[in-house]
């Protein structure tokens, strides 16, 4: 791994679980490939649902992580869509209070089963500042798709803000983890932040990174278990 943007611009990457735990995976992978320095946590109710104890030092489920000009802000666990709105916006704050000019939020979305293609990753702009970002990155935009739950929140947040930042949406299938849309996420990421991540690795770190988020994966799957479609889905073409 080597960095070609250590004094540019900041950037804080935002992820929590969704479909394929594409974002959570990606950010996981890039945290420990950039030897991301855990730096606190981000509260967004006085009462957390999880917490972990190591050490004697108590730690909350979403932790802040940074390096140089690149900051992320992870979740271990499935929000709510009250919970999700929460989170961008208290993020939003956190970029402005640390001068942090643009925002990446990596999510998964789904399509058909029956598709077969290389994962594509498109870009989503959720207010007219946002929008310069998608052509400066060369990102394709997504021709129609269906926005539920958590991700609505995500884009009402980002709505009501004047934030530059995107949506990165990564096609995936309904598996957790999805690898080939977390190694295009991963790869998509680095291209944007400019720094150099050896994607080569991510099988043999794949299992250290299940192991690590067993919780994650467990509480996810259980998550879009009891909830119909609460994810963003694009139709797969030709199909349906």
């Amino acid at each position: 791994m080597s960095s070609e943007n250590l004094q540019g611009e900041k950037f804080l990457i935002i992820a929590f679980p969704s479909v394929g735990l594409v974002g959570s995976f990606a950010i996981s992978y890039l945290i420990a490939q950039l030897r991301m320095k855990d730096v606190g946590e981000l509260e967004i109710s006085k009462i957390s649902p999880s917490y972990m104890i190591e050490n004697g030092n108590i730690y909350g489920p979403i932790r802040i992580y940074n390096k140089d000009n690149i900051y992320a802000i992870l979740s271990g666990i499935p929000l709510s869509p009250f919970s999700t709105y929460e989170l961008i916006s208290k993020s939003i704050e956190f970029a402005k209070n640390n001068h942090i000019r643009k925002i990446i939020i990596p999510r998964g979305l789904e399509v058909n089963e029956k598709f077969i293609g290389e994962p594509i990753s498109y870009g989503l702009a959720a207010n007219s500042n946002s929008k310069p970002l998608c052509d400066e990155y060369n990102l394709p935009r997504i021709p129609g798709a269906t926005v539920l739950g958590a991700d609505a929140s995500v884009i009402s947040a980002l709505k009501n803000s004047d934030a530059a930042s995107i949506v990165l949406y990564t096609t995936c299938r309904m598996m957790l983890p999805d690898d080939d849309a977390i190694i295009k996420s991963i790869k998509t990421i680095s291209d944007i932040i400019k720094v150099k991540v050896e994607t080569e690795k991510f099988e043999e770190r794949l299992e250290k990174i299940n192991k690590d988020n067993q919780e994650m994966i467990d509480e996810t799957r259980k998550y879009f278990g009891n909830t119909s479609r609460a994810s963003a889905s694009v139709p797969s073409p030709g199909i349906g």
